[in-house]
């Protein structure tokens, strides 16, 4: 099947009648942390007069803004007579007489290294640049002209002849990187490196992972390990190969590189075939690694093929939200952690330690907002603090919408057949109507889950899990003393678009103390507060007894705050144990709730 999509991707890249734009990229002088753009073109006309940058990309729900990282702009005709260029706005150039046009050169500056301090790029939507590794997210340094985002494309890059690179582009004869069109190219990320790799083969899908770590221990045979099994039952979740390859691209920092870099935290972007992850290579990083690689491999089924026609084709210039990102991240999150349940990786007593954290996690955020609002809001700064509950709350939810779906259906059709379904009618070039999903949701499965989208997607009544639970025999326990003697602080910590360490959620305690979400932590006990800095942190804070006073200064807005934060009782909230006598209805609707059907 690979040499198949070879065949045709190359035949519609020579096709005649299509104007190839031929990128060149040389990062071989990499002291300078610059990306040295080439672009050759021919035949412009006066329609393809703007060069565009992103300002936002698939899977971010962020502006990004790429333009601000472009160093110098200049454009050439066939004898190379510059021809003037005008920057029009944050990410577009106009270039006069474009019908001209022959070659445009442009030097733009990694993201990891950047001291632009507003907006900071997420460093898996971003780029680096040293002596031992280049992240290269096409989008960020590569754009389209006016016109032209659906015509095909090619990259040739220069880089250290003995580094090894990973991508999921296919290449050409001549050494060209090959897209059938601009958004082809902008899903495809490129790391290059001293990398290690490995590959296997899940139900006919070729799975590589390309790994960077200072740490030789990491490897990609290690998590090529992690992965095999994880991999296999994401399949028999999914039930059949949407793709023919996936690429996991992995770039581990080492502490001394996260501190250098500036990041309080780091994550993994999917894509159609292939994901990149940034991570600390330090800690016991190995589990979230894994659920984010779940996580990040479901992907292929939505965004990257089931989604409303709002975001294809995607507008890279101006940021559309579509209502439905609760299907697009809570879905996929909701998936990630039953499919391993399934598939026999986590038990079940994990799997409902897991919806109890996503449920106190989720009590942190506003509650006056829905799913529905959230999605449609996610581009303004109000939502920014509000993402993450896309993993929490929009994931319960899709677990909650799972067992509805089974019980009407008498144990017979849960959330994954009619997600299954909905991939059967539609797919990455059908995309499904944005204001019909709903109708069109209901209409494929039982009248009565119309009540549960309104109020639970559409609308801000709480979550009955307790209720759902109680379906498959488990009963619900609000809140009870942890074992563990440990103090807690009960502060949630998160990025801002600043890459600073943020106050995401916090506990009643914490609150009337004086902390706020969106507080910035400067120190805690008298030390700063940073990625180095935390063991030290977080040592003195368990070697204190609950109702000691902890001081806090916070930056808030443009002023510094101090509190005093009494130190609290672990609390364990929102526990699920299974009932003394499940009757034989909860039985059965347990038995179909914990298999693919």
């Amino acid at each position: 099947m690979k040499k198949m999509l070879t065949i045709i991707v190359l035949a519609f890249i020579t096709d005649l009648n299509s104007q190839i734009i031929v990128y060149n990229i040389d990062v071989t002088n990499y002291q300078d942390d610059l990306f040295h753009v080439t672009i050759d073109v021919e035949d412009l006309s006066a329609e393809n007069d703007i060069y565009n940058l992103p300002a936002t990309v698939p899977g971010t729900y962020s502006n990004l803004d790429f333009g601000r990282f472009v160093k110098s702009f200049k454009a050439f005709d066939q004898e190379g007579n510059e021809l003037q260029t005008e920057k029009i706005s944050t990410n577009q150039w106009k270039i006069a007489n474009a019908d001209k046009l022959a070659k445009l050169d442009y030097d733009i500056e990694d993201t990891f290294d950047t001291e632009i301090e507003n907006n900071r790029i997420i460093p898996m939507a971003g780029t680096g640049i040293n002596d031992k590794f280049i992240v290269l997210n096409t989008f960020a340094v590569l754009g389209y002209f006016e016109g032209l985002q659906k015509n095909p494309v090619k990259v040739k890059i220069d880089y250290k002849s003995d580094w090894m690179l990973g991508t999921s582009l296919l290449k050409d004869e001549n050494g060209y990187y090959i897209a059938e069109n601009y958004d082809y190219l902008a899903d495809s990320p490129i790391f290059m490196g001293d990398l290690t790799s490995a590959s296997t083969t899940v139900n006919d899908i070729k799975v590589g992972v390309y790994v960077y770590s200072s740490d030789t221990t990491i490897n990609a045979d290690g998590i090529m390990d992690v992965a095999e099994d994880l991999l296999q039952s994401s399949s028999e979740f999914i039930g059949y190969s949407p793709v023919t390859h996936y690429n996991f691209l992995m770039c581990f920092l080492s502490q001394e590189e996260f501190i250098e870099t500036g990041f309080a935290g780091a994550g993994a972007l999917e894509h159609s075939y292939s994901s990149l992850f940034v991570y600390p290579g330090f800690g016991n990083f190995i589990p979230e690694v894994q659920n984010d690689m779940a996580h990040e491999f479901l992907h292929i089924l939505t965004p990257l093929n089931l989604h409303s026609n709002l975001i294809q084709p995607f507008n890279f210039v101006e940021p559309t939200a579509s209502q439905h990102i609760w299907l697009y991240e809570g879905v996929t999150e909701w998936g990630s952690d039953i499919m391993q349940l399934r598939g026999g990786l986590i038990t079940i007593d994990e799997y409902l330690d897991r919806i109890s954290e996503k449920i106190s996690i989720s009590n942190r955020f506003r509650q006056d907002i829905s799913l529905v609002d959230l999605s449609l809001g996610v581009f303004s700064e109000a939502i920014t603090l509000e993402f993450l509950n896309f993993y929490n709350k929009g994931a319960v939810t899709a677990a909650l919408l799972d067992i509805r779906l089974l019980e009407l259906s008498e144990g017979k059709r849960g959330l994954r057949e009619v997600f299954l379904d909905f991939l059967e009618e539609y797919g990455k070039d059908k995309p499904f109507p944005e204001d019909e999903f709903f109708d069109i949701f209901v209409e494929k499965t039982f009248q009565e889950v119309e009540q549960f989208i309104n109020d639970y997607i559409k609308g801000t009544e709480p979550l009955p899990y307790d209720e759902y639970m109680a379906k498959l025999g488990y009963k619900y326990i609000p809140e009870r003393v942890s074992e563990d003697p440990r103090p807690m602080l009960g502060l949630q910590f998160g990025m801002n678009d600043k890459q600073q360490f943020t106050i995401v959620g916090l506990t009643e305690t914490s609150s009337e103390a004086g902390l706020q979400r969106g507080d910035i932590p400067l120190k805690i006990l008298d030390i700063e507060t940073s990625m180095e800095n935390a063991r030290e942190i977080f040592g003195k804070l368990h070697s204190m007894k609950v109702g000691e006073k902890v001081k806090v200064v916070v930056q808030r807005e443009d002023e510094e705050v101090e509190v005093n934060v009494p130190l609290q009782q672990r609390i364990e909230r929102h526990i699920f144990e299974e009932t003394e006598n499940p009757t034989h209805e909860q039985l059965r609707l347990r038995e179909a709730w914990s298999k693919n059907l």
